[in-house]
C-alpha cells in the first residue's frame, strides 16, 4: 500500500506509454482508449513449475484518468509479502522484482469464467473443467459466488461430450460500468439460470483444448474467456501447475486402452519422496530376485520402476492367470481406502485387449517359488516358534558379516552387491513358515467368527510378537533410555564426548552396542542407500532416546494387555470347546508371524553394507575429480559406478545430472496419490457415512487400524518429519504416514492417526504391536488438527473426535485455536 502512494510515473515512462498507446490504436491521446483492462504477469509467473494465479494485480474497467494508477498498483503488487513468500517457498529469487503489464481493451462480457484442461479435482487430461457466471470473470475468480461447474470428456477428440453439470444459486454478477468506468455488483435477475448453453459449453471446451495444444505443447492449462455479443474471446491463459504429472514413459495416448498404476512406494513403505537413483536400482533387482510378480518392467510388464518410483501395473496383473485374484485378494482385502477406490471403477476399463509379454509365466515361477516354502510352512503349523530357529541362526550369520566385513575399494560395486544379495536370497525361502502364522490367524477369527465381541481382543492377541525387529528395537530403546548414562547426560555433545572416551559403563556400552549392531542400519527411509544411518547420527539418537518416557509409554503394558486378551478368549474357546485348537493357533501365531517384517529388515541390513561400500568408492572418485561430493554417486545406477569404477573416461557428473533431471521435473509433488491411470487420473474410493456422523461436528471418520486400548484422549502432536518436535508421553500423533524411523514416537504415543497406509504398512504393524489406537484413511488430517487440538480417538470405529476442551475452551470443534 506505501507503494502506491509513493510511487508515481515519471515523464519518460509516460512517454513510452503514449508511444504504445499509438503503436496499438493509431492515436496517441489516452482519452479516447475507452475502458481497457490492465493485467500483469511477472518473467516468474505461471512457469511449469509455479503459478502466481491471484497473486498479482489485475484493474477491470480502468478509464484513461485512472491507467497510472492502475499501472502503479500492477507493479505495487509485486511487493505484497504473499509473492515474497511464495518465491522463498518455491527457491525463486526475491529481491529483483520484475513485471510485464499489459493493457487490453476492457470486454464488456455477457458471461465469463475460466477453463482447465485438466480437471483439477481428480487429475484427469480427459476432462475439461468449466466454471462460469453471468458478467465479468471477477466474481468466479474472487469466489464472491459459486459459479456453474460443466465438465467435457474429450477421452475421444472426436466425441467431446459434457458428462456433468451442476447449475449453481448464483446470487450476483460483477458487470462492466461502460458509461463511467469501473464495475459493480448486482443481483442476478436468474440466479438458478444455466450460465452457458450446451453449444457455448463445447465452444468453451474446443477453446480451452487450442490453448493447451498451441500454446503449452499439450501440458495442462487453464484460461480466463468471456462472451460478448455471441462471440468467445480467450483472455488470459497460463499453465496448470497444481497437479500431479505422468511420467512420459506411462502415459497412454487419449483416445487408446488405458492402464492403471498402483503406487507400491507410497502404499507400504508410506512416503512420498522419490528414492535415490543408486536406491531404487538396488530396491527393485532385491524384489525382483524375491517375487516373480516384480520381475518384469515397462509397459507391458508387472512393474514401472522409474525416477525414484515403483508402480505395479494393475491392468497388466489382470491379465496374468490368477491376475484378478491376486488384485482382489492381495490388495482390496488387506486395504479398506484402497478396497474403495476400486469398487468406484469397472477394471475392464483397464484391462489390456491382449496379454502383455511381461505377464506370461509369471504364475509358473510364482506357483514354483510358493512350492519351495511347503515345507517352512508345515514345520511352522507344527513347531511354531521352533520353525523359525534356522532361519534366525542364519539371518544371525548375515547380520554379522555385513556389520564387520569391508569389501576392498576397488571391487566392483555390482559385485559386491551380488555377493550380498545372493546370500540374501538363500535365507528368505525359510521364513516361508510364516504363512502357518497367517493361517493360524485366519483359523483363530474363525473359531470366534460367532462370538460377539471378541474382535478387539484378537488383535490384542498378535500385539509385541515375537521375532518382530522393529518391535525388538523399541523395547532395546526403552531398556537404553532406561539407564543412568542416559537419564543423567544432558545433551548429545557430551554423550558423544564421553561414549568417545569410553566413560560409560561396561553394562550400558555392551547394550548399545549391541542396539548399533542390530539397528544402526535403520532410520527414515531406510529402504533408499542414499539415507543416512542412525549410526551415522548418534547424536540424533541419543535425543530420540531422552525424548522416551520411561514412567509411561506403551511397551511397558503391551504384554500385559496382550496377556489378558489371550486369558479371555482361552476362557471363552473353553466355554465353546475349543479350548485346544485355540492353544494350539495362538502359539503358531505368536510364534512366527512377528517375522513377517523380518525379510524387510535384513534388506535394510543388506542395504546399509552397500552404503558403506558405494561410499568408499565415492571417496576415490571425488579425490580425482570425478565427483564434487560423496553423496552424488547415490545419483548413479550400479552399473554405471561399476563401469566408471574400471573406465575413468566415464563422465559421471554428466550422468548424474542425466538421472536427476527428470525428477528435479517433479520434485513439487509433494502427495503422489496411490492409485492413478494412464491418463491422469487419480482414483480415490469414498467412506459411507451414516447420518449421525454428518450430524457430529468436529468428527473425522477414517478406517480402523488398532483398537489399541479403546477409546482414547490425547493433546494432537502434528508432524511431518518424525524429528520435527518431541512427542510427549500421551499425546496423539497426527501424521501423512509412518515408517521404521518414527518407532520411538510410538512408544510415547497415546493414539496414531495417519492419511495414507493400510493395515500392513509399518506404522499400522507397529500401532498393533505395542497396542496403541491407530486410525488411517483421513485425507488432510494434518491439515484438519492442530498442534493441541484435544482428540478422542476410537481404534476401532476408526473415528476421531476433535472435542472441546472444558479446561481450555479456546480449542473449538473445528481443530483451530
Amino acid at each position: 500500500e506505501q507503494c502506491k502512494k509513493i510511487l508515481k510515473l515519471n515523464a519518460e515512462q509516460r512517454r513510452y506509454i503514449q508511444d504504445a498507446i499509438k503503436a496499438a490504436f493509431g492515436h496517441d491521446n489516452a482519452d479516447h482508449l475507452g475502458i481497457v483492462a490492465v493485467r500483469s504477469s511477472s518473467p516468474e509467473e505461471d512457469l511449469a513449475g509455479s503459478s502466481f494465479a491471484g497473486g498479482y494485480d489485475t484493474s477491470l474497467g480502468v478509464t484513461s484518468a485512472g491507467l497510472q494508477d492502475a499501472i502503479i498498483n500492477s507493479f505495487a503488487s509485486l511487493f505484497d509479502h504473499r509473492i515474497y513468500l511464495y518465491k522463498i517457498q518455491h527457491d525463486m529469487v526475491a529481491d529483483t522484482p520484475r513485471i510485464a503489464i499489459i493493457v487490453q481493451k476492457q470486454i464488456a462480457s455477457d458471461v465469463s469464467g475460466v477453463g482447465f484442461s485438466l480437471n483439477p479435482n481428480n487429475n484427469c487430461f480427459d476432462e475439461i473443467v468449466i466454471s462460469s457466471n453471468f458478467g465479468l470473470g471477477e466474481s468466479v475468480v474472487s469466489g464472491i459466488i459459486t459459479p456453474d461447474t460443466y465438465v467435457v470428456d474429450r477421452f475421444d477428440p472426436s466425441n467431446m461430450k459434457v458428462i456433468s453439470k451442476k447449475v449453481a444459486d448464483k446470487t450476483s454478477a460483477i458487470w462492466l460500468d461502460e458509461a463511467s468506468g469501473g464495475t459493480r455488483q448486482d443481483p442476478n435477475k436468474s440466479p438458478t439460470a444455466q450460465a452457458l448453453t450446451d453449444d457455448e459449453i463445447m465452444e468453451v471446451a474446443r477453446m480451452v483444448a487450442d490453448v493447451e495444444e498451441q500454446y503449452f505443447d499439450g501440458s495442462p492449462a487453464d484460461i480466463e474467456w468471456a462472451f460478448h455479443n455471441n462471440t468467445l474471446y480467450l483472455l488470459q491463459a497460463r499453465p496448470v501447475t497444481a497437479h500431479v504429472p505422468l511420467f512420459p514413459e506411462m502415459i497412454t495416448e487419449r483416445g487408446k486402452e488405458k492402464r492403471l498404476y498402483l503406487d507400491l512406494m507410497v502404499m507400504t513403505q508410506g512416503f512420498s519422496d522419490p528414492l535415490s537413483t543408486l536406491g531404487l536400482d538396488i530396491w527393485k533387482n532385491s524384489l525382483a530376485r524375491m517375487k516373480p510378480t516384480m520381475s518384469t518392467e515397462g509397459f507391458d510388464g508387472l512393474m514401472f520402476n522409474i525416477h525414484g518410483r515403483e508402480y505395479m501395473n494393475i491392468s497388466n496383473m489382470l491379465m496374468m492367470t490368477g491376475g484378478t485374484v491376486m488384485v482382489n485378494t492381495a490388495l482390496r482385502t488387506n486395504d479398506k481406502s484402497l478396497d474403495r477406490a476400486f469398487a468406484s471403477i469397472d477394471l475392464k476399463d483397464y484391462t489390456p485387449s491382449y496379454v502383455p509379454e511381461g505377464c506370461k509365466g509369471i504364475f509358473g515361477k510364482s506357483i514354483k517359488q510358493l512350492l519351495l516354502t511347503v515345507p517352512n510352512i508345515l514345520r511352522g503349523m507344527y513347531y511354531g516358534k521352533d520353525s523359525m530357529q534356522q532361519y534366525v541362526k542364519d539371518t544371525n550369520a548375515l547380520l554379522e558379516h555385513c556389520h564387520s566385513h569391508r569389501y576392498p575399494d576397488d571391487k566392483a560395486f555390482v559385485e559386491v552387491y551380488d555377493e550380498l544379495t545372493k546370500t540374501y536370497e538363500a535365507v528368505v525361502p525359510q521364513v516361508g513358515g510364516l504363512i502357518s502364522g497367517l493361517i493360524s490367524k485366519a483359523l483363530l477369527h474363525r473359531i470366534f467368527r460367532n462370538c460377539e465381541g471378541t474382535e478387539d481382543n484378537l488383535i490384542n492377541l498378535s500385539m509385541d510378537l515375537n521375532g518382530n525387529p522393529t518391535s525388538e528395537m523399541g523395547h532395546l530403546m526403552v531398556r537404553l533410555a532406561y539407564c543412568p548414562e542416559i537419564q543423567e547426560t544432558r545433551t548429545s555433545d557430551e554423550f558423544l564426548k564421553k561414549l568417545k572416551e569410553g566413560s560409560f559403563s561396561q553394562e550400558f556400552t555392551s547394550i548399545y552396542s549391541d542396539y548399533l549392531k542390530r539397528f544402526g542400519c535403520r532410520g527414515a527411509r531406510e529402504i533408499d542407500v542414499a539415507t543416512p544411518r542412525m549410526s551415522e547420527k548418534q547424536d540424533e539418537l541419543f535425543d530420540t532416546l531422552k525424548q522416551i518416557d520411561v514412567k509411561n509409554n506403551q511397551i511397558i503394558n503391551v504384554r500385559e494387555r496382550r496377556d489378558k486378551a489371550y486369558q479371555e478368549l482361552l476362557s471363552l474357546a473353553r466355554e465353546i470347546g475349543k479350548e485346544k485348537s485355540f492353544v494350539h493357533h495362538a502359539s503358531v501365531m505368536q510364534g512366527v508371524l512377528g517375522y513377517r517384517e523380518h525379510p524387510k529388515y535384513m534388506l535394510v541390513v543388506v542395504t546399509d553394507a552397500c552404503r558403506r561400500h558405494a561410499l568408499q568408492v565415492a571417496k576415490g572418485f571425488v579425490a580425482k575429480g570425478r565427483l564434487e561430493n560423496e553423496d552424488q554417486i547415490f545419483s548413479l545406477t550400479m552399473d554405471q559406478i561399476s563401469n566408471a569404477q574400471k573406465d575413468e573416461a566415464i563422465d559421471l557428473l554428466s550422468l548424474v545430472r542425466a538421472n536427476l533431471k527428470p525428477v528435479e521435473d517433479v520434485r513439487h509433488v509433494k502427495n503422489w496419490p496411490v492409485l492413478i491411470d494412464s491418463r491422469g487420473k487419480i482414483i480415490r474410493g469414498k467412506r459411507e457415512i451414516t447420518e449421525d456422523e454428518k450430524n457430529k461436528e468436529g468428527l473425522l471418520i477414517g478406517d480402523p487400524i488398532s483398537p489399541g486400548a479403546g477409546v482414547v484422549r490425547g493433546r494432537a502432536k502434528v508432524l511431518m518429519d518424525p524429528y520435527e518436535k518431541p512427542l510427549e508421553a500421551g499425546e496423539i500423533l497426527v501424521a501423512r504416514f509412518t515408517e521404521p524411523s518414527w518407532t520411538p514416537l510410538f512408544i510415547n504415543a497415546g493414539g496414531v492417526i495417519m492419511e495414507i497406509g493400510g493395515p500392513m504398512q509399518h506404522g499400522a504393524i507397529i500401532a498393533r504391536e505395542y497396542g496403541i489406537p491407530c486410525v488411517s484413511g483421513i485425507d488432510n488430517a494434518t491439515k484438519l488438527v492442530k498442534d493441541g487440538d484435544l482428540l478422542e480417538l476410537d481404534g476401532s470405529a476408526g473415528t476421531v473426535q476433535i472435542i472441546r476442551d472444558d479446561c481450555d475452551m479456546n480449542v473449538v470443534s473445528s481443530g483451530s485455536k
